[in-house]
């Protein structure tokens, strides 16, 4: 596995702690050690139960967006042409999605 590859799967796997506890906050860590802990925005049409997601760590504004996710009942839905009032720029992390080769070891 990458760098890049290791860097996206530790934000994934921040934002499916987060995602799972939902509705009940929880304090999960930002994958890039800073003190921050990792938010999540969901953007959707209204009525629609699916839509898409960004987790981002409050501290140092950087993230994942996934482009395809189940909108847990009761998320404060944004638009998606709209950035939600006080919410800082996010920089996205490159995708890196990694693929084991065939000796199932990713090497």
């Amino acid at each position: 596995m990458t760098e890049a590859e290791r860097r996206w799967e530790s934000w994934y796997q921040a934002f499916l702690k987060v995602f799972e506890a939902f509705p009940h906050p929880v304090e999960v860590p930002c994958p890039e050690g800073d003190g921050g802990h990792v938010r999540l925005t969901f953007y959707g049409y209204a009525g629609s139960r699916t839509g898409s997601v960004t987790a981002w760590c409050d501290r140092c504004h950087h993230g994942i967006w996934l482009g395809r996710v189940g909108l847990p009942a009761g998320a404060e839905v944004h638009p998606f042409d709209g950035k939600p009032e006080g919410q800082p720029e996010i920089e996205l992390i490159p995708d890196a999605w990694y693929t084991p080769d065939s000796d199932g070891q990713g090497r």
